[in-house]
C-alpha cells in the first residue's frame, strides 16, 4: 500500500526529491488553495461516501 500522489499546501524540497524517488507524483498548490479549497472538497467527498452532513466554516484570515 502506497500513494500515488502527495499534495500539500507548502513546498519542501526534501518532500519533493523523496517523492520522486518513490515514483509519487509531487503537487504543492499553495497554503491558501489548500486551505481553502482542497479541505472542503475532500470533506464534501467523504461526506457523500459516508452518507455524512458537514459544514466549511470560512474564517478570515488577516495576514
Amino acid at each position: 500500500a502506497g500513494a500515488d500522489a502527495f499534495i500539500t499546501g507548502e513546498i519542501s524540497e526534501p518532500q519533493a526529491h523523496y517523492a520522486r524517488e518513490c515514483g509519487v507524483s509531487f503537487i504543492a498548490c499553495g497554503h491558501h488553495a489548500s486551505e481553502r479549497y482542497g479541505a472542503p472538497a475532500v470533506a464534501g467527498q467523504i461526506a457523500q461516501q459516508l452518507g455524512l452532513e458537514h459544514q466549511f466554516i470560512d474564517v478570515d484570515n488577516p495576514a
